[in-house]
């Protein structure tokens, strides 16, 4: 399940859409994704100066959360670089797990 919230005026629906598509693609890497929040904010609504907060928190069950904080000038941009490192620490988390079965 995913939850896509914007906060602070930051509504995009095409981003929305692309948000989704590529939270899903996470089920690649195990079936243990219980939930997935992303969340947009703008970080400064200054003139000129406006930049753009994404956090997504992925809860696993069993698992300890995985919460990715990025600020960047653009949403998309911000989105994805907190995916990609969402992206890793599931990728080490999972290997991580696969070793420790191995060694018992």
């Amino acid at each position: 399940m995913v939850s896509t919230t914007f906060r602070h005026k930051t509504q995009d629906f095409k981003l929305k859409s692309y948000v989704n598509k590529i939270v899903k693609s996470l089920s690649f890497y195990t079936d243990l994704i219980h939930f997935v929040q992303v969340t947009f904010q703008a970080d400064s609504c200054r003139k000129g100066n406006a930049k753009f907060g994404c956090h997504i928190s992925l809860h696993l069950l069993g698992r300890q959360n995985i919460d990715i904080k990025v600020i960047c000038n653009y949403k998309k941009d911000a989105f994805d670089q907190a995916f990609n490192q969402l992206s890793n620490a599931l990728k080490h988390s999972i290997k991580h797990q696969k070793n420790i079965i191995h060694v018992m």
